[in-house]
């Protein structure tokens, strides 16, 4: 079974778009976009008195590969080149009656307008020549907040993971993002501005390189691979969009006119670290090996037209996470004095589930590759086709360590293959025209690591169940598992740029067609069983019981099992149309004014939710219009230049959200849940296998049960943020490029979960709203995706470039600032605390009765008050260069959690989020949300490399270091305070630390080029 295909109106917008890229002036390569993947060399040329210099004949010629480009400067003597390719250039201008004048090594960088004052000499003057390419231009390309990382730091700076990705932490307003449940739902890894991880777009040589079902990203490349990449993590102009919060814009590398290679091998293991927090003292040092070797090269098929280059790396890793689960501790008997149930470990081996403490290994195994072709079809057309790939499987995708054991971690067996082919055609120096054509498939499964699957976790029926012990253990197949998933991606993208005297005009429009071919999620096939502190319960349990201690004496709180259909897959789609201006007003003002349009395409497929009256499709937001504004003032050379600008960015809706909403429904073509409270959680965890088949749960349920389902809001709305900044940028005499920005980001309708038909307590005992004829039990939870999450941040960034002396460098950025929301993720393990008291009637498409977002509002989970990075490079006397990276912040929060339902308004079909409280009677003395912090984290790494030649063969030596200072930095801590008055009274384990980030290790390597 699988959704009805939209097809009629993606028929007609496809035809509109190949109308308009198939026009012989409309192609133009991704690789040569001013903005997008290159850049633009601009000036004025003038005589020794300062007059302006009409029809000089100006030619910037690529010194790597022979481009070369011709334009004449206008009766104001001014030039432009549009859309060069990165890379370094040879400038020349000749006019009759002077000397000719030739400028060399001008670099243009990705998204850069490169300004140049060129003076000529009258011929047979005697003069001395000295010219130098200077920014004397505002240059109204340049982000608000961002930078662009260039091919040397990616070379020369210390990284533990060859992951280009990971160089983006170097800007200032961004954060590592620590979103809990990964694997099948992982997201970008960064969060710019304050906003979510999934709310980036990572855009390569032009094309999206995203995963739209989660938000994440697709396969990446070898580092080898990237010319150079731009963070825009603020600011950036209408042509770029589908992201509330930052884009990453890569631009791979092509075959010069000289053949070059490089290959590469980086070696670690247990031998070349030092022992982690949790491994010291008498235990074993956590035994690691890793292999990352590769190359990467290319050359000239036809001198000065046609290039080829390729690369490759495989990464063979072999490491473990450190599981705290407690085996050492007695677990005292809540009944019987004096006796003991043995230990967390020993309980829980003991009741089915196996469980390694201490070094528990995992692998990672990937390979990457990528080939590419530049062809000069003409003068002024070129074509680049790029086809590359990865496969990747992973073990430790859905994390495990601290508390949670191997068995309910997940692998991740993934494969992409994309293909894009991108056309330029140039205009003369006023029209540039880029087309662009991508076609994406990836295939992903994402397996439980459960030792009680017979052999891979891939069936539906396999292993579990699932065990969530409150701040004990979590233990147990995975329950998102087995997780397929497999699509097709088509883009379409064709953007043209007109230059119109003191005015660049841009547009462009995007169409991106998602096929489904595989996927499904089988939500809690397994079995989940919820353990949590219980009180004493007269005639019952005559004292109170941990929630380990449950697990030995068989009482969990709760039993969660699905049944029926996991789902098929669907299409879906989105499409974005831009217009912006920049307007030079005068030679030191420039205004950056535009406008984007978002919407996205949904299956045809009808939702039926209790309590909504009526029956609906999926919402299409339609009104996404986002305007943006940005002013440039550059007074004089030796001023500072001042930056401002507004503008508002709408991200696109994960198309998971379709999917799930369609088949966690409760109905007969879909997963039906079944949720049993204690005591009735009791009889299930007595059950062969602790598992109840449908037929056995109907017979305990009377006949039926209601289930829990995971719905649209009917009014969901695109997320958005808008974003406004003010900086300015000076070049410091002895020091070099200063600048310091204020950010503000206010971000609305994120994507969260809400339980639209909770229990609550004034209606009577395990009341719901949606109870049949007020009998309680006869509905269950509705877990509706709705845009109610907001966002706040705040912040205050300064940099420095700072050229020590000629052959040293360092790179400052510091970040004070502030991240809060209402919201972490879309999925229904971040409920918030008080769900209200359920559906309005007069507004189905509402908010639930009573239900306040702001008393949610706390600091994100990504928030760090203050962030220093420092990156330095030294070329050191006998041919030796230091690189050093280091990164100090402050500690990430986290929720300080109850673990147990202390407002008894819900039923433990979903762990409880109750926050711990100062007075255990009282909600109102509930601990604000993610109130708890972690210590401050400092690292330093260090690389030193050295350089030897041998017969035209570049040999390089190096040696990384990371964590130099072998400091503890702890990622993790144990957050169930318990169901005492918060401070006095927390659990024994509460505060703990259960994990903690790498020790310091050591990394041979070696590249050899030619």
């Amino acid at each position: 079974m699988g959704y009805p295909r939209r097809r009629k109106s993606w028929r007609a917008w496809l035809l509109a778009l190949l109308l308009c890229t198939c026009a012989p002036s409309t192609f133009a390569s991704p690789r040569t976009t001013t903005q997008t993947t290159g850049g633009d060399l601009v000036g004025i040329v003038i005589d020794p008195s300062e007059a302006v210099l009409p029809d000089v004949r100006v030619t910037a010629t690529n010194q790597d590969t022979g481009l070369s480009r011709t334009t004449l400067s206008g009766a104001d003597g001014r030039f432009a080149i549009r859309a060069l390719p990165v890379g370094t250039y040879r400038l020349e201008a000749q006019a009759p009656g002077f000397e000719p004048l030739r400028v060399p090594d001008v670099a243009v960088t990705l998204g850069s307008s490169v300004a140049t004052k060129l003076t000529m000499q009258l011929s047979g003057v005697a003069f001395d020549l000295e010219v130098v390419a200077q920014r004397s231009l505002a240059d109204p390309q340049q982000p608000g907040v961002g930078r662009v990382v260039q091919r040397a730091e990616l070379e020369q700076l210390p990284v533990s993971v060859r992951n280009y990705l990971a160089f983006s932490l170097l800007t200032p307003a961004a954060a590592i993002d620590r979103t809990p449940q990964q694997g099948a739902s992982r997201t970008s890894g960064l969060s710019f501005a304050g906003q979510r991880a999934r709310a980036n777009n990572i855009v390569v040589d032009g094309f999206d390189n995203n995963d739209e079902t989660v938000g994440s990203v697709r396969a990446v490349f070898s580092q080898a691979a990237v010319q150079e990449f731009q963070v825009l993590a603020h600011g950036y102009s209408a042509e770029f969009g589908k992201a509330s919060g930052g884009v990453v814009n890569i631009v791979t590398r092509s075959g010069t006119n000289t053949p070059r290679g490089t290959g590469f091998m980086f070696v670690r293991d247990d031998s070349l670290g030092s022992r982690n927090f949790f491994n010291r003292g008498t235990q074993s040092k956590a035994p690691f090996s890793q292999y990352q070797f590769g190359g990467a090269g290319g050359g000239p098929l036809r001198r000065d037209r046609t290039f080829i280059f390729g690369s490759i790396e495989r990464l063979t890793s072999d490491a473990s996470n450190f599981v705290t689960i407690d085996d050492v501790t007695p677990v005292p008997h809540p009944f019987e004095p004096g006796v003991t149930l043995g230990t967390a470990a020993g309980i829980l081996r003991a009741a089915g589930f196996p469980v390694e403490t201490g070094h528990v290994p995992y692998a990672v195994r990937s390979t990457q590759w990528l080939l590419k072709v530049d062809h000069a079809l003409t003068g002024n057309q070129r074509l680049a086709v790029r086809v590359n790939g990865a496969s990747e499987f992973n073990e430790n995708v859905e994390p495990f360590g601290g508390l949670t054991a191997r068995s309910r971690a997940a692998s991740l067996d993934n494969t992409d293959l994309m293909l894009g082919i991108s056309h330029q055609f140039v205009g003369g120096p006023r029209i540039v025209n880029e087309a662009r054509i991508l076609a994406a498939s990836r295939r992903q499964d994402v397996m439980a690591l459960d030792p009680l699957c017979s052999g891979l976790c891939d069936q539906n029926d396999e292993g579990g169940p699932t065990l969530e012990v409150g701040g004990v253990a979590n233990v147990g197949r995975h329950r998102f598992t087995p997780t397929p998933r497999d699509n097709v991606r088509y883009q379409f993208a064709d953007t043209i740029t007109v230059a119109h005297g003191n005015h660049l005009i841009k547009a462009g429009a995007d169409l991106s067609l998602i096929k489904g071919k595989r996927q499904a999620l089988p939500l809690h096939f397994g079995g989940r069983y919820i353990f949590v502190d219980l009180p004493a319960i007269p005639g019952v349990l005559p004292a109170p019981v941990s929630s380990i201690a449950a697990v030995a004496l068989g009482l969990p709180a709760a039993y969660v099992q699905g049944y029926g259909f996991p789902g098929d897959a669907y299409d879906s789609g989105d499409l974005a149309l831009f217009g912006e201006d920049v307007w030079q007003v005068r030679q030191d003002v420039a205004v950056r004014y535009g406008v984007r349009y978002q919407r996205q395409f949904w299956p045809d497929t009808l939702y039926e939710t209790p309590g909504v009256p009526f029956p609906y499709k999926f919402p299409s937001d339609v009104n996404n219009v986002a305007p943006r504004v940005g002013i440039t003032w550059s007074p004089a050379a030796d001023r500072p230049v001042i930056r401002g600008g507004y503008g508002i960015y709408y991200d696109n809706i994960v198309t998971a959200t379709a999917g799930i909403a369609q088949f966690i429904s409760g109905r007969e073509d879909g997963v039906r849940t079944l949720v049993l409270t204690a005591p009735a959680s009791w009889t299930a965890w007595a059950a062969p296998g602790r598992r109840l088949p449908e037929d056995a749960a109907l017979q305990l349920t009377g006949g039926s049960y209601p289930s829990v389902t995971i719905p649209i809001s009917p009014g969901l709305k695109n997320a958005y943020a808008h974003h406004a900044f003010a900086g300015l940028e000076h070049r410091v005499p002895r020091l070099g490029p200063l600048s310091a920005t204020f950010v503000y980001a206010r971000g609305f309708n994120q994507l969260g979960s809400i339980d639209y038909n909770p229990v609550v307590p004034a209606l009577g005992p395990g009341r719901r709203p949606g109870d049949v004829n007020g009998v309680a039990g006869t509905s269950q939870s509705v877990l509706q995706y709705t845009s109610f999450g907001e966002t706040w941040y705040r912040g205050l960034s300064i940099s420095l470039d700072w050229r020590l002396r000629e052959r040293a460098r360092a790179q400052l950025a510091y970040t004070l600032s502030k991240a809060e929301d209402t919201a972490t993720d879309f999925q229904s393990s971040f409920l918030p605390q008080d769900n209200g008291e359920g559906r309005d009637p007069a507004r189905p498409d509402g908010l639930p009765i009573g239900f306040d977002p702001r008393r949610e509002r706390g600091p994100a989970l990504h928030d760090r008050r203050h962030r220093l990075v420092v990156s330095t490079t030294v070329e050191a006397p006998w041919n030796i260069t230091v690189s050093a990276l280091a990164n100090v912040g402050s500690g990430w929060p986290y929720n300080i959690l109850a673990g147990a339902d202390l407002d008894g308004d819900r039923d433990g079909g979903s762990f409880p989020s109750d926050r711990a409280r100062t007075d255990p009677t009282s909600a109102a003395t509930s601990l604000p949300r993610n109130s708890g912090r972690l210590p401050a984290q400092a690292t330093l790494d260090l690389r030193i490399s050295t350089t030897l030649r041998i017969r035209g063969l570049q040999i390089e030596p190096l040696l990384d270091i990371f964590n130099i200072f072998n400091r503890t930095n702890f990622r993790d801590v144990q957050n169930v305070f318990g169901t005492g008055a918060y401070p006095q009274q927390p659990s024994p384990t509460f505060g703990q630390f259960t994990q903690a980030d790498t020790a310091r290790q050591l990394q041979l390597g070696v590249r050899m080029s030619f």
